[in-house]
């Protein structure tokens, strides 16, 4: 009768080990934050750069996020108005872009 207890006070310890260690010791409470986004508001056309044509004549191009700039004075592309943020105010390039923005003819 000894035996027995004993043998299966062991099992009971071993099983309580295994899967003790099989348990993840890693503990994450909260996900990642997702990595920022940074625009910049004016681009200079570039080699690569697949310029398209709008229906209205006007040029634009895609960036790879599917943010839309549009041509605008010196061959320079200006970042879509409905992409602005009030956060890109403290942007270098914001009075610029704000400047030659021309919110009659691109919007």
């Amino acid at each position: 009768m000894k035996t027995s207890g004993i043998v299966q006070t062991v099992a009971l310890a071993a099983i309580v080990v295994l899967i003790t260690s099989c348990a993840s010791r890693r503990y994450e409470p909260y996900p990642p934050p997702p990595p920022r986004v940074s625009a910049s508001l004016i681009i200079n056309a570039g080699p690569g750069m697949v310029i398209s044509r709008y229906n209205d004549g006007r040029y634009y191009y895609r960036n790879p996020q599917g943010w839309i700039y549009w041509r605008g004075p010196g061959n320079r592309y200006y970042l879509d108005q409905r992409y602005m943020q009030r956060s890109y105010r403290s942007y270098p390039q914001y009075r610029e872009w704000n400047r030659h923005y021309d919110r009659r003819r691109w919007r």
